[in-house]
């Protein structure tokens, strides 16, 4: 088995694409890494094990590949081109290339990132009306996606407690870094006590099987938006989760919760709220719009146990760790406002 280091440093040669000419930029989080060449994307996952996800075979992250892959087609059918296989060759590595797979890689469209949600924000680029078609796009999503009773049950309240107190669990190892001990106490206990309050509401939801199979990561780095292409390819929403279904199966306002959060953490409070009025108007999910502050807050929660971990990651640059530092928290002080205005 080749090593990580080995891996990256290889498909960082732009030798490793035939065909392509220029050079490979690597984007990497705790979970995989991008590279992007040319007009391409390919994207491979980090052989490890983190309790709610496990890569450590080459079988597994074939398979997850191809998971990846049959679910991001549903919000961005052409952007997701399949799963290729990286080969030894000689002393080089080659992407999509015959032979023995080494290793499997996700084949996308390159997006540019001026187009991604984040940077439109940054830049002051986002209109109102564009939030608002987001929102109707998203409501038709979790409309038609699809349902069934193991669906629901990851909805269920006990799924949902499991869900919180495994947040906390794995990120104790970031008390006294990103957090400290009496705030991570505060906050978990503010969590419990939301969790007890909306109990009744989330049963209800769950019997009815109100829970689907939605997108599970929904933040504006994974959106992007195309005003000038045609309707249907106007928004392109990416990398979903794929590696634990129970992330993914949940009540739709727990998706939609994950933008508004990112929407606020952005400083974008008004169309966090123009996002949420819109969505809920084409839903028509009154009781739903009980649940989004403490969704929101547990997403938020989600953000700040990621980005602490790559903290831990040593093949990540300096400059980014102390960034993911930062941004995580920014994080839990947000999932604090969150509950507290709950």
């Amino acid at each position: 088995m080749i090593s990580l280091e080995c891996l990256l440093q290889a498909l960082a040669d732009p030798r490793a694409y035939p065909g392509e000419t220029g050079p490979v930029e690597v984007h990497q989080t705790h979970i995989s890494a991008v590279f992007l060449v040319g007009s391409q994307a390919y994207k491979i996952k980090k052989p490890i094990e983190l309790g709610f996800l496990d890569f450590r075979t080459l079988q597994s992250r074939h398979h997850f590949c191809q998971e990846e892959v049959r679910l991001n087609r549903r919000l961005a059918p052409t952007v997701y081109r399949g799963v290729v296989p990286i080969t030894q060759q000689g002393d080089r590595l080659i992407v999509n290339g015959s032979g023995e797979a080494v290793e499997w890689a996700v084949w996308m469209q390159r997006l540019p990132a001026k187009a991604s949600l984040l940077a439109r924000l940054h830049h002051g680029e986002v209109r109102a009306a564009q939030i608002e078609d987001l929102a109707h796009r998203l409501a038709r999503f979790h409309a038609t996606a699809d349902r069934g009773p193991a669906i629901a049950a990851a909805g269920s309240f006990q799924a949902i407690c499991n869900n919180v107190r495994e947040n906390f669990l794995q990120a104790r190892a970031q008390v006294g870094s990103t957090i400290t001990a009496d705030d991570f106490e505060q906050l978990r206990q503010a969590s419990e006590a939301a969790l007890a309050h909306l109990r009744s509401v989330i049963d209800a939801r769950c019997q009815a099987g109100c829970p689907c199979d939605g997108h599970g990561d929904l933040h504006s780095d994974h959106i992007y938006l195309f005003p000038d292409r045609p309707y249907s390819e106007a928004v392109q929403i990416i990398d979903c989760i794929e590696f634990n279904d129970r992330f993914r199966h949940a009540d739709p306002v727990a998706d939609m919760a994950f933008l508004v959060m990112d929407l606020r953490f952005q400083g974008r409070a008004d169309l966090a709220d123009r996002f949420a009025a819109a969505y809920f108007t084409a839903t028509g999910d009154e009781q739903g719009q009980l649940l989004v502050s403490f969704y929101a807050a547990y997403r938020a929660v989600v953000r700040a146990k990621v980005e602490g971990m790559e903290l831990l990651e040593r093949e990540i640059p300096a400059d980014e760790r102390h960034a993911a530092e930062q941004r995580a928290r920014q994080h839990w002080a947000l999932a604090w406002q969150l509950l507290t205005a709950s």
